[in-house]
């Protein structure tokens, strides 16, 4: 089994993401997840979530017949929506309690997840994907486990949604919380994205890198944790070269999974030298794929 997610959406569009970069994806992936960012919150005045939800990727460029239209091509391909917000300004701070917030996430969730029906009915919204980076609240008063763990089961046996993968992305600045939800939603988490590149500090090694993911795979599950690199140049804690390097000590291991890149609208700038986008991409699902 190989999986290779790319987050898209997650930013402001650029000019040269204008659509599902389908020509990255290759055919010999078992799955290759397309991850919309971010469905958010609505948040008060006081920058509480209110636990109603709207999309905030452009639907012009990934919306439901964009959707339809490159599922019918490639058999391969999932979509999931992402739940949350990368920044300050869409923390995980419920304005209400338990009952109402998780009613309301629910309903608005369903909403936009239904949007996405095919013209027979079925959805083409395979999986949600929880990732707020910034968790308000104690790490012991469990809130963010059990509001979400609330969404995670109500959106997963809801039988008109069929939602079939569920994937939670931690950080190590917010580990503890997700260690929680993942705790008690094991059975319904289907992946994990680890952001190795939200590291409080420089990882400077392959073999460094190694070690985290070891550590990462003891406290969640061997089977499910993916490793994440950024293209955002903002994201500067962890070098291609040497995630590049740990993937592929990780892949003689057999302990590589598959792999998950933030975010496709950074990596459809080329790099320096190049005169074309998502070179990490392609070059992964290539690591990704071959035998060892």
């Amino acid at each position: 089994m190989s999986i290779f997610r790319e987050y898209i959406g997650v930013k402001p569009s650029s000019k040269v993401l204008r659509n599902f970069p389908t020509e990255i994806i290759n055919s010999d992936i078992n799955e290759f997840h397309f991850i919309l960012g971010f469905a958010s919150e609505e948040y008060d005045n006081s920058n509480k979530g209110t636990g109603v939800f709207k999309e905030s990727w452009n639907v012009d460029y990934f919306g439901p017949d964009d959707v339809r239209t490159m599922k019918e091509k490639y058999a391969n391909v999932k979509v999931v929506i992402s739940i949350g917000g990368r920044d300050s300004k869409t923390p995980f701070d419920p304005l209400t309690g338990l009952e109402e917030w998780s009613k309301k996430a629910v309903e608005s969730l369903k909403r936009i997840i239904g949007k996405y029906k095919s013209s027979s009915g079925d959805n083409t919204i395979d999986g949600i994907d929880i990732n707020y980076q910034y968790i308000h609240g104690s790490e012991s008063d469990r809130r963010f486990a059990n509001y979400l763990g609330r969404v995670i089961t109500e959106l997963k046996y809801n039988t008109d949604l069929r939602i079939n993968v569920v994937s939670i992305a931690p950080s190590p600045n917010n580990d503890t919380h997700y260690l929680n939800l993942y705790s008690a939603n094991k059975d319904d988490i289907n992946w994990v994205d680890y952001k190795f590149y939200n590291n409080p500090y420089v990882i400077s090694s392959s073999d460094e890198f190694v070690n985290l993911y070891n550590e990462a795979e003891k406290a969640y599950c061997p089977e499910k944790v993916l490793p994440g690199l950024s293209t955002d140049p903002a994201d500067d804690k962890m070098s291609w070269e040497i995630f590049i390097g740990g993937c592929k000590l990780l892949k003689k291991k057999s302990k590589l999974p598959g792999i998950f890149i933030w975010n496709a609208n950074d990596s459809a700038i080329p790099v320096p030298g190049e005169n074309k986008g998502f070179l990490l991409e392609i070059l992964l699902q290539r690591l990704l794929v071959q035998t060892n």
